[in-house]
């Protein structure tokens, strides 16, 4: 009886370990991504500021086609890019704190949903 119930409190320790290094594996896969995610963040913001400037800019004297093509492209990237910095934004802040916070298995969720 003593040996049975010595291999089962092996068992569950072989299992507590290993989920720990698998959630350490994940939390250093969880900075990353966020790291990645801030790093993707700092340079649409600067990329917009280069299309808020270029906006801003006088237009030479050029046919109107070419003055609509320019403020149509100019406009929709710095729209992109905004949207990506809100979106890296919210992922780097959020996805931390559901693997903090969430319940069981919130750190896989939390991962592979920066993954996706």
């Amino acid at each position: 009886q003593k040996s049975s119930t010595m291999l089962y409190a092996d068992k569950r320790a072989l299992e507590t370990n290993l989920k720990v290094e698998l959630l350490e594996i994940r939390e250093k896969e969880l900075n990353f991504y966020t790291n990645n995610c801030q790093n993707i963040g700092t340079q649409a913001a600067m990329l917009a500021g280069f299309a808020f400037a270029g906006m801003m800019q006088p237009l030479p004297d050029q046919p109107e086609v070419l003055r609509v093509l320019f403020l149509v492209s100019t406009v929709s990237a710095l729209g992109l890019q905004l949207v990506t910095v809100v979106t890296t934004t919210l992922l780097s802040m959020l996805s931390p704190g559901l693997a903090l916070r969430g319940p069981d298995g919130s750190m896989h969720t939390a991962v592979d949903g920066m993954v996706d």
